[in-house]
């Protein structure tokens, strides 16, 4: 049994919980170093504000750049440190005045020893803001603040080569760190958010067999409010029989919505609503179990199943993994002491070979039964055969 239900209006856990990922430690780091690099271009730029071609143009890029960063940091604790999209452009646009300011002030860069550093200060401002936006739009900006730079220095006529190793270190000090902290805090957000949907999922290892999944019970309990409170009306004689025709049509509206639980609680098992509800499971792995199969499962069989599939699609990866999980068909057992049913459980692992699973995979695979694994060109097979209590004794 496929699991087909449409998760478009399940809420986003990922983005929701990107911005209370614990990254204030990270974040404030990241912010002094931001700072370290802003005020090292005011600094250099203190040394020779005499010396400027064009002056004006370097202290209107100054003052820019200062009154932008004081306005968003104004911003960030108005809004409880976070970033949104208008403030972020905003911020974007002000640099980009800013960067053409500044290189427009530098006519002669690398000649007696001027070179952009309000620019340079630009890169220290993207560096402190990585934690509270997209690292993918900070990783654009500061590789489009490299690019500005690089070419004022190339396209630049009076360039000197012996000047060259200046100005990739002044590019890479502009550049390199906001890059780099986009890497650190994009790895991080993944790791905590695959701890945390983890961690939300593993309740289902002790839920009933059968049941509506963690987000639905939400719903479930809400409408069975709205029925008591409904009862309590009719019982009390606040709401006269028979009911206004608005009334009547949200209950029957109603008991739509508890016909509906009452199905799909008795068609999906516990490891249909792990999966679903997990925000990585959910797009890699398929089940098919058309017999609920996974129901019969004990406490250990479950959570080695589950522990299993999660090393196997989030160990360390080269490509991407998907799989296919099969259960049955099952098969009943003769032998002393109740009856039992037989059905094996295969994991078809795409984009996997035997070396890239991890060792405490194997662990998880055997509490589930007993194993077997065989490698083809496409796929790690592992077929467990399971053994389980026949329903029909229970």
């Amino acid at each position: 049994m496929t699991d087909t239900r449409d998760r478009s209006d399940r809420p986003d856990r990922t983005a929701s919980a990107r911005a209370t990922l614990g990254t204030s430690q990270l974040g404030a780091s990241l912010t002094i170093a931001g700072g370290v690099v802003l005020f090292n271009g005011l600094w250099r730029y203190s040394l020779h504000v005499t010396e400027y071609p064009q002056p004006m143009l370097a202290a209107s890029a100054w003052l820019l750049l200062v009154t932008a960063s004081i306005i968003t940091v104004l911003t960030v604790r108005a809004n409880g440190y976070r970033l949104g999209d208008l403030p972020f452009t905003l911020l974007l646009l002000c640099l980009g005045i800013v960067v053409v300011l500044d290189l427009a002030a530098v006519s002669r860069a690398g000649v007696d020893g001027l070179y952009p550093t309000a620019a340079i200060g630009v890169g220290g401002v993207l560096l402190a803001v990585v934690t509270l936006h997209s690292t993918w739009d900070v990783a654009l900006a500061a590789g489009l603040l490299g690019v500005a730079i690089a070419v004022t220095f190339i396209s630049n006529p009076d360039v000197d080569t012996l000047n060259a190793g200046t100005e990739v270190l002044l590019t890479s000090f502009a550049v390199m760190p906001p890059l780099i902290a986009c890497i650190i805090v994009s790895s991080y957000r993944r790791m905590v958010l695959m701890a945390l949907d983890r961690v939300l999922i593993q309740s289902t290892v002790m839920a009933p067999a059968f049941g509506v999944s963690m987000l639905e019970s939400e719903e479930l309990a809400s409408v069975d409010l709205e029925v008591e409170q409904l009862f309590d009306d009719i019982a009390s004689g606040r709401e006269p029989l028979p009911l206004e025709p608005d009334r009547a049509e949200r209950a029957g509206e109603l008991s739509t919505v508890l016909r509906r639980h009452l199905i799909a609680g008795r068609n999906y098992t516990w490891l249909h609503h792990a999966i679903a509800e997990s925000d990585f499971l959910s797009v890699s792995v398929e089940l098919r179990d058309d017999q609920a199969l996974a129901a019969l499962l004990d406490q250990r069989q479950r959570d080695g199943l589950l522990s299993a599939l999660w090393l196997m699609m989030y160990g360390e990866q080269r490509t991407a993994r998907n799989a296919i999980v099969t259960l049955g068909p099952s098969v009943a057992t003769s032998g002393p002491g109740s009856p039992r049913l037989r059905f094996p459980i295969q994991i078809e692992a795409r984009g996997m070979r035997r070396v890239d699973v991890e060792p405490a995979t194997w662990q998880h695979l055997s509490r589930a039964g007993r194993y077997v694994d065989t490698t083809t060109p496409r796929a790690l097979m592992v077929v467990i055969e399971c053994t389980v209590d026949s329903p029909i004794d229970r």
